[in-house]
């Protein structure tokens, strides 16, 4: 069966250019610059093996002028991600640079997601932090990427009103 030479060299640059999103451990090469309001996404093509889940760490630096609070991360591709997902739990949970870090997986949406929180050692401009956070590919995908963004820390006034309100419903 013979492939268009297209497909081969499309297939071969996204090999290259692409960075390691791999279901076994993997790293994401070089330093990732975000700033709020840019996401980072880039599906790569890559060989899978079992045990088809590991790993994914990476570094991230603010190249904003905003504090990060929290960082999100997200399966991408163009196949049938629905089978991706996080585990946390006996050696798998996520870790951070930044101490106090929390987090939210969500396997029951399509794409997964993992929400990180660290409001109590905020990613200053110009810093960098780096994560890991364990993947799960059960259906054995041998394409798929990582979508990932910052959100600024909530300014004080806001957090004021949202627990005003809270104590607003919970009297109701």
């Amino acid at each position: 069966m013979k492939l268009p030479l297209g497909a081969v060299l499309a297939g071969l640059a996204l090999f290259a250019l692409g960075s390691g999103a791999m279901a076994h451990d993997g790293t994401i090469p070089g330093q990732i610059e975000l700033s709020i309001g840019q996401q980072y996404d880039n599906p790569t093509l890559h060989e899978d093996a079992a045990p088809w889940k590991g790993w994914l760490s990476f570094s991230v630096t603010n190249i904003g002028t905003e504090a990060w609070g929290d960082f999100h991360i997200q399966f991408s591709g163009m196949g049938d991600i629905s089978s991706l997902g996080f585990l946390q739990g006996e050696g798998f949970d996520p870790s951070s640079s930044q101490s106090g870090l929390s987090w939210v997986i969500d396997n029951e949406s399509v794409p997964a997601r993992i929400d990180l929180y660290f409001y109590g050692d905020p990613v200053a401009p110009g810093q960098s932090a780096s994560f890991s956070v364990y993947t799960d590919n059960p259906g054995q995908l041998a394409f798929f990427g990582v979508c990932m963004w910052p959100t600024p820390v909530p300014e004080p006034a806001a957090l004021v009103l949202l627990g005003l309100g809270g104590l607003f419903l919970r009297r109701r």
